[in-house]
């Protein structure tokens, strides 16, 4: 096998700020227009991107970090030849297993790919060009650079997309995929992250589906690395292992997206991923109609984007021709052609229910992005849910099998009933206190020492994260923005200490109380500095960070993540030490004991406990409630926090 020469480009230095070379000596990046800071520009060497300032098979030049995508790592790059941008996905085989036939199967199945894509000529699909051997197990894909913004971050903005926008989208993505299934691909991970948009002078909007890592191309026998999608824009066979995803599952997947830009959520925004793919498969189909009164949205849009979002692929549009038709006729002013004018014997029942009980709206309202810290909230669309909820259980330790002591019940300045509506939830290093964030926009602190106590106070956003430092009299907020506020523990003070990009779903105090570590939904693991104000972007997952913690005793990290595994970084020295398929949900809470032992939790009520040097699983125990925070007390087992009726119940737990 040839491998591509890898050389060094003449800069040696990168913006923090957005991950692009500059020159050492310049005094403002050229990208982003920061200025350089008091102790110069990072050495490459320093950061966590790898191939950054590499040059590729002596053509390609990668000057910017891009983002993670579902099988890899993206770097902008300019070609050495031509003036002209590229990007190029960095996949490494080893990620999918350390044995050489499965790599030799990930390689067959990269150059598969490639080769497929590389066919399609649609404007609305991502041009392929090439792969390119970086090593022996790391490949890369060279494709169009596109400059733009994906629907996401679309979608993040206050002003919501227009009906007409939002279907001159989905008819464009639906033109593309359309010919990828002629090509035999289906995509598998269709979501807003994975469409980028533009604003072209003459035409308006203009859609192209990105990210093709996890698709199945058809004729090889397998899917490619394996991913089965995203829960919230998961077609309902492939939340199941009981059918296999074909091209109706990609329109399944555009109608969530669609329904998303009609309504300002997804289809099923419930608690946690586990939900979302139950939902999928036994939920009704939502009616956008009713789910978004205010924004007018056509009965006939509506039936359309009913039948897409069938839970029988035999229900749905047979391909995406006829999708594309029927939005070209909306677009038009004329009757849609194929499914506008009957609505699914289901959905009728859902609007009828819909129109007799009206839905009180306790999340965001209609055209607001729906973050993944918001939707794991545990109370996000529960009151738009036609699924019955379980009662609360009146005690739980009737159906733990680990050893549990209840040390105290403090009452909750306010009503949990039916389902608590709790944003966030966290525990000091000291166990003094238990910090809770509402979906009413409020933070209370419950003292859970002594007799315990509590107090209150309102905050001016949504807080999806929380971190609290009774030692330092600080509590941490994060709201759903991605703003990062310092309070004093009674809330008479606000400081702003970071803006990041993307909502925050963890956060990580160092004991020093000089640095702050917080977990984003773009997998991001970013470093603070309290007394500068300044980030850094530590380590970078493909999937969203959904629990975090410091083990400062050899500079150990332990991380969730939001399918399941957990992982263990050394961020000093850049090194992901393990990496292993841990819970059976997404992890709530991960910690480690001082016999050097790691626990994990997650929303079934399950805690996990592993070796903290290899990862290797010891034990589970079922506990039968979602613990909302957990903390490992020193020589004294793990003590964690839930709710039972309008009372927080702390718990000591002894494994």
């Amino acid at each position: 096998m040839v491998r591509a020469p890898l050389r060094t480009s003449d800069l040696t230095h990168y913006c923090e700020s957005c991950s692009t070379l500059v020159e050492q000596l310049a005094q403002h990046c050229a990208e982003c227009g920061a200025t350089l800071p008091a102790e110069g520009w990072t050495s490459i060497h320093a950061s966590p991107y790898p191939y950054l300032g590499r040059i590729l098979d002596s053509r390609y030049i990668i000057d910017r970090f891009l983002g993670s995508g579902a099988s890899g790592h993206v770097y902008r790059a300019r070609s050495v030849r031509v003036s002209r941008l590229f990007a190029i996905k960095v996949v490494d085989t080893r990620r999918y297993g350390d044995s050489e036939e499965v790599q030799q199967d990930m390689l067959r199945s990269f150059e598969r790919e490639v080769d497929a894509l590389s066919r399609i000529s649609n404007p609305h699909v991502v041009n392929v060009y090439e792969f390119i051997h970086l090593s022996d197990t790391i490949l890369g894909m060279v494709m169009d650079y596109l400059d733009g913004q994906t629907l996401e971050e679309h979608l993040r903005q206050d002003e919501p997309l227009s009906i007409r926008d939002a279907v001159e989208i989905t008819r464009q993505i639906a033109d593309g995929l359309h010919e990828a299934h002629q090509q035999g691909i289906v995509h598998r991970d269709i979501k807003p992250e994975n469409i980028m948009i533009a604003a072209l002078p003459a035409t308006g909007l203009f859609a192209r589906v990105l990210d093709f890592g996890v698709a199945h191309v058809a004729g090889t026998g397998q899917s490619t690395y394996g991913f089965r999608g995203t829960p919230l824009y998961a077609s309902p066979e492939q939340c199941t292992e009981s059918q296999h995803p074909d091209h109706r599952s990609d329109i399944y997947s555009l109608g969530c997206v669609l329904f998303h830009m009609l309504t300002g959520q997804a289809p099923f925004p419930f608690a946690n991923a586990l939900r979302v793919m139950e939902a999928h498969v036994e939920a009704p189909r939502p009616s956008a109609l009713t789910t978004a009164p205010g924004r007018r949205i056509p009965p006939s849009l509506d039936n359309l984007l009913q039948h897409m979002l069938a839970r029988d692929p035999d229900e749905r549009p047979g391909d995406f021709w006829k999708v594309y038709q029927d939005l070209s006729a909306f677009l038009d002013g004329i009757p849609l052609p194929h499914f506008g004018d009957t609505l699914p014997a289901d959905a009728e029942t859902v609007v009828e229910q819909s129109l007799e009980e009206p839905t009180h709206l306790t999340g965001p309202t209609p055209g607001d992005f729906v973050s993944l810290a918001e939707r794991t909230s545990n109370e996000l669309a529960h009151e738009r849910s036609l699924l019955t909820e379980a009662d609360a259980l009146p005690r739980w330790t009737e159906r733990s099998d680990v050893d549990m002591e209840q040390l105290i019940s403090v009452g909750l300045p306010f009503a949990t009933a039916p389902m608590p509506s709790i944003t966030a939830a966290a525990i000091d290093r000291g166990a003094l206190g238990v910090v809770l964030a509402d979906h009413l926009m409020r933070i209370h602190l419950l003292g859970i020492s002594g007799q315990g106590f509590s107090q209150s106070f309102s905050v001016p956003r949504l807080v999806v994260a929380l971190e609290l430092d009774l030692a330092h009299a600080h509590l941490y907020a994060a709201d759903l923005h991605g703003d990062i506020t310092r309070y004093n523990p009674s809330g008479g003070s606000a400081q702003t200490v970071a803006r990041l990009s993307g909502s925050v779903l963890a956060m990580e105090l160092h004991p020093s109380g000089s640095h702050l570590l917080a977990a984003t939904e773009r997998g991001e693991l970013i470093k603070i500095d309290l007394r500068t104000g300044r980030t850094h972007t530590l380590w970078s997952f493909s999937l969203p960070i959904s629990a975090l913690h410091q083990d400062t005793r050899d500079d150990r990290l332990v991380a969730g993540l939001w399918d399941g595994t957990v992982a263990c970084l050394r961020p000093q020295t850049r090194e992901l030490v393990w990496q292993v398929p841990v819970a059976r949900d997404a992890v709530a809470s991960v910690g480690v004991t001082d016999d050097h032992r790691y626990f994990a939790t997650d929303a079934r009520g399950e805690l996990y406990v592993g070796h903290v040097e290899s990862g290797k699983s010891i034990a589970s125990h079922t506990i039968g409630q979602e613990l909302r925070a957990v903390r490992a007390r020193p020589a004294d087992g793990l003590i964690g926090v839930t709710l039972c009726g309008d009372d927080a119940q702390i718990w000591r737990i002894q494994l």
